[in-house]
């Protein structure tokens, strides 16, 4: 599976380092959009998880099309 993740605002390189395996890129209204593979619903919670611990913020989480 393949999700992406819109967050708002600009993230810095050591929170991208956070998300090893994602491509990021900057997203409409000034935020950020990544991407790339979950394995499972636990991975999942995981990186929802580590979102939360960093204090970032998600506009909007969809499945990609494989």
């Amino acid at each position: 599976m393949r999700y992406e993740f819109l967050i708002a605002g600009l993230v810095s390189e050591t929170v991208q380092a956070a998300f090893p395996g994602f491509n990021f890129v900057k997203g409409p209204a000034g935020g950020t959009v990544f991407h790339g593979p979950v394995r499972d619903l636990a991975e999942l919670r995981g990186i929802l998880c580590r979102l939360d611990r960093l204090g970032i913020s998600i506009v909007e989480l969809r499945q990609l099309p494989e």
